[in-house]
């Protein structure tokens, strides 16, 4: 994944304070997509991808309202 900006970060943490289903939703998602993995039999290597790239996204937005604070921390 590329490594999202500090702004970018802010944003999605923003969004996950405001609006956590938002976070419930990427989860639900993820969750449907990894349990329909085992049963493709076509475009696997594709399936395999979504599953990488929204655990990846899911683990960014629940990760980024800590990862904003942090500097503010440290002052």
């Amino acid at each position: 994944m590329i490594r999202p900006s500090p702004d970018v970060v802010k944003a999605i943490a923003i969004t996950m304070r405001q609006y956590p289903e938002v976070l419930n939703w990427l989860g639900e998602w993820q969750r449907h997509e990894l349990d329909r993995l085992p049963n493709v039999t076509q475009n696997v290597a594709f399936a395999q991808g979504r599953c990488q790239v929204l655990g990846e996204m899911y683990k960014l937005a629940q990760q980024a309202p800590d990862l904003v604070a942090e500097p503010m921390r440290g002052s």
